[in-house]
């Protein structure tokens, strides 16, 4: 399973932010926004949504920038999670990621960064326009920019109902 990745495609993004929210229900058990580890800014007038998340990176630079050793990779899952018994709250980790993608939360005073929730990411599962999926790298749907009929719910972000 270490091999798998989210696999972000910003094209049929509506915006919707279920991604969020169910990311920030199942870290945190509450919806706001501010608990997920899943970001995504809202470009209302182009439509080019810019998602914020961990790309559980081969040499991770928040790792190595972690003084204490408070972030190693899952054996299970290949993500990259911290070990809030060894964070030093030093937010080292925040500054080092190129991505932004690791984000400091107030409440609980830790840094919070996607852990793939245990090899089972909610935010795939919550996206019903196919914008993040949780694939190999070697999936020809990884690098696909556009979104297949047969996945198109005529429901949704069409202005029906």
């Amino acid at each position: 399973m270490d091999n798998l990745r989210l696999c972000v495609n910003p094209v049929p993004c509506t915006g919707c932010m279920n991604c969020v929210v169910v990311c920030a229900q199942g870290r945190a058990g509450d919806h706001v926004p501010g608990a997920s580890s899943f970001s995504v800014l809202l470009d209302p007038f182009g439509g080019e949504h810019r998602h914020v998340y961990c790309r559980q990176c081969e040499n991770p630079s928040c790792a190595e920038a972690c003084p204490s050793g408070a972030i190693v990779r899952d054996t299970g899952t290949g993500a990259m999670v911290i070990d809030e018994g060894l964070c030093i709250h030093c937010r080292a980790c925040v500054a080092a990621c190129p991505f932004g993608a690791v984000f400091w939360r107030d409440d609980p005073g830790l840094p919070v960064k996607c852990d793939l929730c245990s090899g089972s990411p909610r935010c795939a599962a919550a996206c019903r326009f196919g914008v993040i999926r949780f694939l190999s790298p070697d999936d020809p749907g990884y690098a696909f920019r556009g979104m297949p009929d047969s996945e198109q719910d005529p429901l949704l972000g069409r202005g029906e109902g």
